[in-house]
């Protein structure tokens, strides 16, 4: 139409910050529900070693997760 954006800054450059922290709960607790409803079932694909024993690391989020009893 003739107009040309700069970037997504300007245009979402007035959210408030109790927007955004309500997202990144938002985002949290999905992915809190999506750890609990996996469980220890869902494993990680990784084409090379990781530094830190991943499943190990899965285990603990769960635990976690489930402490919170989101369902």
């Amino acid at each position: 139409m003739g107009h040309e954006v700069a970037g997504v800054e300007v245009l979402y450059s007035h959210v408030p910050l109790t927007m955004e922290q309500e997202i990144a709960d938002s985002l949290q607790t999905r992915w809190l529900r999506f750890v609990v409803g996996e469980g220890e079932h869902w494993k990680v694909p990784s084409p090379t070693a990781l530094p830190f024993n991943l499943e190990e690391w899965w285990k603990q989020q769960v635990r976690a997760a489930q402490n919170l009893d989101l369902h």
